[in-house]
């Protein structure tokens, strides 16, 4: 039986389908738990170990390195899956190469904004190693975006165990001996990092000499990234004035405090990330067909996903003290945070349909719709933060970040109608074929 022949076979089987998606969402999951349990283990190592107003300061310099991978994610690593995956093996590999060279630049405002905020906060002393850290993070990130490029989310396995089950290591001997500090945790997250970049780099065969378009690359990362740009952008600041507001009206532990209470509905991290991985790729195939046959390739992904994630919060909102006093240990001061963990469950249920709406966007080039709704739950967020954190602190807090994910769901849910609803037009009145897009 010929190549076509038994792929033909495989789509006509429905178990083969089955077994076949399953394995497209088991190893980005999989890839993602890894870098999730590493990322979770690590917070809660260094809220045991930390001071609280030196986690608070921890939280706000996460927050500020999250916005700046956000915007490289969007000009760099988001154009370069989604092209490559529509792209021959000659100019995926292009791209690829074009992308270390991006990298290069995108990095110096980004290290320059890490040293400002330094500054600002007054800790110069945590300058250097927040630096170091990013810059070697972002180098890995773009290796293992490169394998996914290739939908080789296995490969990235070893890499991601290294960098970050490996940090746990580090961290683990460096409490036996010497005790963890934040500067000495951030180099440790370096050092497992630039570990796995190398493993990566050699797996994804990037580095190799080849043909370089760097100025095509620009115009076409750009045209399809600005967007995505704006959109995660707020998508990220939504959170990220949550913590400056705590850390302006209560104190700089607060964020800790924050930051204590997200790292349980986290938990959830490398489901929803994991999927976020795959429905882009999976609806910028099925768009060939038109939209509405890339939200049917996307729904089964979306709906397995969210019964995961319903069953999984219901249990930590029935029972967060438990919860808590397991992760953090009874007699810490994050033990009695019940409360915000309950609000945080609902809020991340919300989320959870949005994140799947805006991925659904980004596989089928409508970033600027994820952009529209993200800007919406950030608006929401600016103006409801401050006045409930004012009146209710820190479950005002969590209040806040509901109220700007259902802004935000409300939002994207409409778009999503819209956008699907013009298809079904077009093949009403017969200017389009069924599952065919329009074109306009």
């Amino acid at each position: 039986m010929g190549r076509t022949a038994r792929a033909t076979a495989a789509n006509d089987n429905p178990a083969r389908r089955m077994t076949a998606e399953a394995g497209r969402i088991l190893w980005p999951v999989i890839d993602q738990g890894i870098a999730s349990l590493g990322g979770f283990l690590l917070t809660i190592a260094l809220a045991r170990t930390l001071a609280p107003s030196e986690y608070g300061v921890f939280a706000l310099f996460a927050g500020i390195q999250m916005l700046l991978y956000t915007a490289i994610a969007s000009l760099l690593f988001y154009p370069m899956v989604v092209l490559s995956n529509v792209s021959g093996p000659e100019r995926g590999a292009q791209l690829m190469r074009a992308s270390l060279v991006m990298l290069v630049v995108l990095c110096v405002p980004a290290v320059l904004c890490l040293g400002l905020i330094g500054l600002l906060m007054g800790r110069t002393d945590a300058i250097l190693p927040v630096v170091t850290y990013f810059v070697v993070w972002q180098i890995q990130e773009t290796f293992r975006r490169c394998l996914f490029a290739e939908l080789r989310f296995a490969a990235a396995v070893p890499g991601e165990i290294i960098s970050y089950l490996g940090q746990i290591l580090v961290l683990f001997w460096l409490y036996r001996h010497d005790g963890i500090t934040l500067s000495s945790a951030l180099y440790a997250m370096a050092a497992t990092s630039g570990l796995a970049a190398i493993l990566q780099a050699v797996q994804s065969g990037v580095v190799r000499p080849g043909a370089l378009d760097l100025q095509g690359t620009v115009g076409s990362f750009f045209a399809l990234g600005r967007w995505s740009l704006a959109g995660n952008l707020a998508a990220a600041l939504r959170q990220q004035a949550v913590f400056w507001f705590l850390a302006i009206l209560s104190g700089e532990a607060f964020p800790g405090l924050l930051l204590a209470a997200i790292n349980i509905v986290n938990i959830l991290n490398p489901l929803i990330i994991g999927l976020s991985n795959v429905i882009p790729q999976v609806t910028a195939r099925a768009h060939l067909r038109g939209k509405i046959a890339a939200l049917r390739a996307a729904r089964p992904f979306a709906l397995a996903g969210l019964l995961t994630a319903v069953a999984f919060l219901a249990v930590i909102a029935a029972v967060p003290e438990r919860v808590l006093g397991v992760i953090y240990g009874s007699d810490s001061v994050y033990a009695d945070l019940a409360t915000p963990v309950r609000l945080l469950t609902v809020g991340a249920v919300i989320s959870y349909v949005a994140d799947m709406t805006c991925s659904y966007f980004h596989g089928v080039s409508a970033v600027r719709q994820a952009m529209i709704a993200n800007l919406a739950g950030m608006a929401a967020s600016v103006i409801t933060a401050a006045p409930l954190i004012v009146g209710f602190g820190l479950n005002g807090a969590c209040a806040g970040l509901c109220i700007a994910n259902a802004a935000r769901v409300a939002v994207s849910l409409l778009l999503l109608h819209r956008l699907v609803g013009d298809e079904v037009d077009a093949v009403e009145r017969g200017t389009a074929e069924p599952g065919v897009e329009a074109v306009t």
